[in-house]
């Protein structure tokens, strides 16, 4: 390898991002968006005004240039939680490690 970053923090992004690859966690790319909408239920007080809207979680990702959307159930909300959030994380440990890179790469054109 031309050269690795020697820093603890980079130790600690690589090892944390081969611990979650090398695990079980499910990661999933994907923003969260809360929409309160009526149900259509003509006997429902939803309809009567918008204070009494429904709430609904749904999942949004970018592909191709296009957005699109997913309606997540109450009860899968929390598990689709945890698989973005792992996501997450991964990402920003990504972007740790590549400033860490980029530094040593600028530090050894310098010296």
């Amino acid at each position: 390898m031309i050269l690795e970053p020697g820093s603890v923090k980079y130790k600690r992004a690589k090892s944390r991002l081969r611990q979650m690859l090398n695990s079980d966690e499910e990661m999933l790319r994907a923003s969260w968006i809360r929409m309160a909408h009526p149900c259509g239920k003509s006997g429902c007080r939803c309809a009567k005004g918008k204070k009494y809207h429904h709430v609904n979680w749904y999942l949004s990702q970018s592909k191709d240039g296009k957005s699109r959307m997913k309606s997540v159930p109450r009860e899968y909300v929390k598990a689709m939680k945890v698989k973005t959030d792992a996501y997450r994380e991964a990402r920003g440990l990504l972007a740790i490690i590549g400033d860490e890179y980029w530094n040593a790469f600028s530090n050894k054109q310098k010296g």
